[in-house]
């Protein structure tokens, strides 16, 4: 897109959009997928899948050392965890979740444009020019969601060889386990809600830079879960270039980028 330069008579401002809660639940639901299998297949492919004649203690069930046969499980369990989520599935998977939210984005935020200027969204839509913006954090979020799958088996494996050199017998290693798998849908959901809000921040970002846009005031949520650093910038004006400084947290940050944000700013297109 050719840089704009944006005037409104008297001044306006426009708020960014929020990012949609259809993808946010979409992709939280994938990752979330993606850790029920997991949990699943480990179950039982490795933990229910040892050679055990007792459920006292793992040391006295196996039949020669249960670390390496457990090793030797999991390695095989993984590898068929990679062929079923591979890196390309997941990149696919991940890219059709943001086009969706990328269209929304756009869409919200060149009719907002277009009232308060009287540009054409569709024009400002067709000439905005970022393709290789919208890859570059596309393939972020993938490598999220992957390091999200690496993690989780990885995890899963540490932990249960821990419990088992310590002693713990069958009922506790699932107990804990079933701990474990709690955790990581959680941690599913943060990942979702972050990527999300990113992307639709960065995208916004962006866009208001090319409407040749500089400034922005920034909103929190109002509510008793602000944290101290983001209630510090509430309200205040800044060069959406370069962010906002705060000597609470010592960052210069940007609204909806922070892990967990949920500010957003409001755009100033300045006085004609």
């Amino acid at each position: 897109m050719a840089k704009r330069e944006l005037k409104a008579a008297g001044g306006v401002l426009i708020n960014s959009t929020a990012a949609p809660k259809t993808q946010t639940n979409e992709m939280s639901q994938m990752i979330e997928f993606i850790v029920s299998e997991i949990s699943a297949r480990f179950m039982n492919n490795v933990i229910k899948g040892m050679n055990k004649t007792t459920v006292s203690k793992f040391a006295d069930a196996q039949v020669g050392n249960y670390a390496v046969i457990l090793m030797r499980l999991a390695k095989q369990t993984n590898r068929r965890l990679l062929r079923q989520f591979s890196d390309d599935r997941i990149e696919k998977m991940v890219a059709k979740i943001l086009a969706k939210v990328n269209f929304r984005s756009q869409k919200d935020m060149y009719q907002i444009v277009e009232r308060h200027i009287g540009i054409s969204s569709k024009e400002l839509a067709a000439t905005e020019g970022l393709k290789a913006n919208i890859n570059a954090l596309t393939l972020e979020t993938a490598q999220w969601v992957k390091k999200l799958r690496n993690d989780t088996i990885a995890e899963y494996t540490s932990n249960t060889l821990r419990e088992m050199a310590i002693g713990g017998s069958l009922e506790t290693v699932i107990k804990n386990f079933d701990g474990m798998v709690a955790k990581r849908k959680n941690h599913a959901k943060f990942t979702a809600r972050n990527q999300i809000s990113n992307f639709n921040a960065i995208t916004g970002k962006i866009r208001a830079q090319n409407l040749g846009i500089t400034e922005g005031i920034w909103r929190t949520s109002e509510d008793e879960r602000v944290r101290h650093s983001h209630a510090d910038r509430d309200g205040k004006k800044f060069n959406i270039k370069d962010g906002l400084y705060s000597s609470t947290d010592d960052k210069t940050l940007f609204p909806g980028i922070d892990f967990q944000c949920r500010c957003h700013v409001e755009y100033i297109i300045p006085d004609d």
